[in-house]
């Protein structure tokens, strides 16, 4: 048998489940599609960059083979090589090979050494010295060298980490083999006159200059086709395994683990003599970043969607289930016999005010049935009611006020025993107040006293507000034993919380000042609520000049509240024409109260 559930609780876990449905799916597919779209852009975004840097490259491996040409193909350069030289020229020969390189070079960074060989192997000339007693037959690249058409031959198997005094950098060699552009008596086009071989610094050809890229969660690296990193953006990985050639071709455009983080990789390959790739990693985290904070603002605001359907779920719920409700308590008084103020408050569905009618209308029909048989015996009943009522009325006036203050003192040490100082505080909070409002023996009292009755009060009622509601109290110590008239600030207090604080939405504060001035002192009450309407001060000040004027009508009695007629009647009565009370209020900046009277000490009263 299933179990029973009211109709309120049906109707809002219905509501509560198909809203909370509605917007977990609007949250997946908005994180579905803004990361598509974040992965597409940043894919995109990568793909430009590679292809950028990838003819960067390109153009910087052309002015290497271009300076390499201007070098080789140079008129003099041609004719020192074919011409025979005898033995006391060789120096002059070699000093002139090495100017010939050095204009050549000159502007080109990016090699860190060339030099020319003869056909027969001899070293003619150099960037920086080399080792002049290697013949060229032991080098491992003059047979791959001298079988070919004039190519540039880049060595990848060359490169390795060298240092200087720059710091650590890949250098790799290079050979060509150069061959006559020029026909003579001793020589003939296309004949092979000797190499190049030159040393070029990936570091000045591969550094992109882009150190803020790492903190776009980017990096660019140019690795060879073993996967081993060159050159790029950030050289603090030089000469490591990034992934192996076939893995960079796989995992193009897929995301890829390094260093235990996830990264999207996007690759291309240099078209040229060196046989390279350029790679971007950029990481998964910052593509996502602004995907990520788009769904929190999604979830954020399904949360408070979530909080204000509910509550108008609720809301509908109670308009349904409260109808019901009351229609329920009509019978269960029929049942007791109870006709009278019956269906006295209407629903706002049409089906249900139907229903309140029709049952109206049989319970007056059932009620005129009966009404003659119990009438007697219901105004018996009504009589001992009111006699019991009135005789707990006059039982409960007759308590003793000791009797509270006992009742006080025993919920105090229980909330003592139980730990709970909260409690403990409030309770002697209230007893203090109540003490101090019954005695009625004294007319006077001292400011010090008045302001620690007012510190009570405001310590209850910030424990009501929370954080809603401070105050601040300003007084010197000299006038602490200032005589005033009792219970003056309290009231005046209250009426700051309970019409310029409590009915608005704000962070209410309220200020209490103390000044003595040459015989006279000055109480300020101000609060920052929203102030009073214009008609509410004028009439208030009315009031105070009817009473200080003696000229108070009855038939304005309405005008102000108890507490402040209360307290302007007693200032007047006290110290006649010497005293002073002022209102100012600005709307939705607050109120302030200004009371000036004569300044008397305990001591000299």
């Amino acid at each position: 048998m299933k179990k029973a559930v009211t109709l309120k609780k049906k109707f809002i876990f219905t509501s509560f489940l198909s809203i909370l449905l509605s917007l977990i799916a609007i949250c997946i597919i908005s994180y579905a599609f803004l990361g598509s779209m974040a992965l597409q852009f940043a894919h995109s975004r990568s793909e430009d960059a590679v292809r950028q840097k990838s003819e960067d490259i390109k153009t910087r491996i052309s002015s290497v083979e271009t300076t390499v040409l201007d070098l080789i193909y140079n008129r003099d350069m041609q004719r020192l090589l074919t011409e025979k030289q005898e033995s006391e020229d060789y120096y002059i020969r070699n000093l002139e090979i090495s100017r010939i390189i050095s204009r050549a070079t000159n502007a080109l960074s990016m090699t860190d050494n060339i030099a020319v060989f003869s056909a027969d192997g001899q070293m003619l000339g150099s960037m920086f010295e080399i080792d002049l007693t290697k013949p060229i037959q032991d080098y491992p690249w003059y047979e791959q060298a001298a079988q070919s058409t004039g190519d540039t031959i880049w060595l990848m198997d060359t490169a390795n980490i060298v240092k200087d005094t720059y710091g650590h950098h890949i250098a790799i060699d290079g050979v060509k083999k150069i061959r006559s552009i020029y026909a003579s008596d001793n020589r003939n086009i296309g004949e092979n006159l000797g190499y190049v071989y030159l040393t070029l610094n990936l570091d000045s050809l591969l550094h992109f200059g882009e150190p803020d890229l790492s903190k776009q969660g980017r990096h660019i690296y140019v690795v060879d086709e073993n996967g081993r990193i060159l050159g790029g953006s950030d050289n603090s990985h030089l000469g490591e395994i990034l992934l192996s050639g076939s893995q960079i071709r796989e995992k193009d455009g897929s995301f890829i683990s390094l260093q235990g983080k996830n990264y999207l990789m996007t690759s291309s390959a240099i078209d040229g003599p060196l046989e390279l790739f350029v790679v971007q990693v950029t990481d998964r985290d910052i593509i996502f970043q602004d995907a990520y904070t788009a769904i929190a603002i999604c979830i954020l605001a399904s949360v408070v969607l979530l909080v204000v359907l509910g509550y108008y779920s609720v809301q509908n719920a109670n308009a349904l289930s409260h109808p019901l409700h009351l229609l329920e308590r009509e019978f269960e008084k029929v049942e007791q016999g109870e006709f009278d103020d019956l269906i006295s408050e209407p629903a706002n569905i049409l089906e249900i005010n139907n229903l309140f009618e029709r049952f109206g209308v049989m319970a007056n029909r059932l009620d005129t049935l009966i009404h003659q048989v119990y009438e007697a015996e219901l105004k018996e009943q009504k009589l001992i009611g009111a006699t019991k009522q009135a005789q707990l009325q006059s039982l409960q006036m007759q308590i003793n006020p000791h009797f509270l203050y006992n009742t006080l003192d025993s919920i105090n040490w229980m909330a003592l025993m139980e730990g709970n100082e909260d409690v403990s505080k409030m309770i002697l909070a209230l007893g203090h107040l109540f003490r101090s409002n019954m005695d009625r023996e004294h007319i006077f009292t001292t400011a010090r006293e008045e302001i620690e009755q007012v510190r009570l009060y405001m310590y209850l009622e910030q424990v009501r507000f929370g954080g809603r509601l401070d105050y601040e109290i300003t007084a010197a110590d000299e006038i602490m034993d200032t005589q005033m008239l009792k219970h003056m600030l309290q009231p005046l207090v209250e009426n700051s919380i309970k019409y310029g604080i409590e009915p608005y939405d704000c962070k209410g504060h309220i200020h209490i000042s103390f000044n003595h001035a040459d015989e006279t002192m000055k109480i300020q009450v101000s609060d920052n609520g929203q102030g009073m309407k214009e008609e509410t001060l004028r009439s208030l000040r009315n009031l105070w000049e009817e009473i200080h004027t003696e000229e108070e009508r009855k038939e304005d009695a309405g005008n102000g509240g108890v507490g402040i007629r209360n307290i302007m009647k007693r200032l007047k009565l006290c110290y006649g024409d010497q005293v002073q009370f002022l209102i100012t209020s600005d709307k939705e900046h607050g109120t302030c109260i200004e009371i000036v009277f004569p300044y008397y000490t305990k001591s000299n009263s």
